[in-house]
């Protein structure tokens, strides 16, 4: 019901993207299509690696059982991480979703895609990483309410791991060969000294001299209000926040919603567009695709 599906189907009709299966059920993709009055050529896909019956000029579908959009929504989410698994595609773009209509309907434990393409793929540790451009933005923690971040952040070998698979990603999956990183306090200021609250002084900094003598460049941690200055930007490959909106809401207003959500660490490449559903602008020429081609382009580059 948002503008994800909008976004897709104009993005292929101007030609600006080729070659992708869209999962969804034929029957909800079609009733979508009445009721916008679009007229599309698409096409149904086999499983069959030897027969994927795929074809150029068309939309091509993947479609399977489902009885309601969220039930949709989810299942194809579990049916193109398998089909990548299979190395029938190369990666995956996650359209917008309403994560509390998920997890009141489907799965309650479901928390967002970062977290679920994390737990399908059995991996203790993943990185949401934000991209625009050569500017790379990652909150160590992702989804949670912020009572409980401290908390996260001073499970034993939680920083350290997380930093550590990020700078390996930074690596392999974004050719940066020695990254430089720097990273935010948790606290106004960086606590000030411990004026501020103690997680820089006994959590933050302690972890950052144990990732140093295991040479891994780290300046840190700083006030978050003042990291992304064009002096840093020009300086560090990586900024690093300790949860999500120290992250996204800097990293948004660089970028005018033409970034890319990115999912490190995982068997498999995962991009979304780092926007929303905007019902509000459902059926509006207001509609940006900008974030979207570059998911596109970012799959076809790592």
């Amino acid at each position: 019901n948002g503008i994800g599906i909008d976004i897709l189907i104009k993005t292929w009709e101007k030609k600006q993207i080729k070659n992708f299966i869209l999962f969804s059920k034929i029957n909800i993709f079609k009733k979508h299509l009445r009721k916008r009055k679009i007229k599309l050529n698409y096409n149904l896909i086999n499983e069959n690696t030897k027969n994927l019956n795929f074809i150029k000029k068309k939309i091509n579908i993947f479609s399977y059982k489902a009885s309601s959009l969220e039930e949709n929504t989810y299942k194809s989410l579990e049916y193109a991480y398998d089909f990548c698994i299979k190395k029938i595609c190369i990666g995956i773009i996650t359209l917008p979703i309403r994560k509390d209509l998920i997890k009141k309907k489907i799965n309650r434990k479901f928390i967002g895609h970062t977290e679920f393409f994390q737990n399908i793929d059995k991996k203790k540790y993943a990185n949401m990483i934000l991209y625009h451009k050569k500017l790379i933005v990652s909150p160590l923690s992702t989804h949670i309410e912020v009572k409980n971040i401290s908390k996260i952040i001073s499970k034993k070998n939680f920083l350290y791991n997380q930093i550590f698979n990020l700078y390996k990603c930074l690596q392999i999956d974004f050719s940066l060969k020695k990254p430089k990183i720097i990273i935010s306090g948790l606290n106004p200021h960086a606590g000030e000294n411990g004026e501020i609250g103690i997680e820089e002084e006994e959590i933050i900094i302690p972890i950052l001299k144990k990732l140093k003598i295991n040479g891994i460049k780290i300046d840190g941690p700083l006030s978050a209000d003042s990291m992304l200055i064009n002096q840093n930007l020009n300086k560090y490959d990586c900024f690093i926040f300790m949860y999500h909106d120290q992250a996204l809401i800097p990293f948004k207003y660089i970028s005018k919603f033409s970034g890319v959500n990115y999912t490190g660490n995982l068997s498999i490449i995962r991009t979304s567009p780092d926007h929303g559903t905007a019902y509000n602008l459902v059926g509006s020429n207001d509609i940006s695709n900008k974030s979207f081609i570059n998911c596109y382009k970012l799959v076809n580059t790592i």
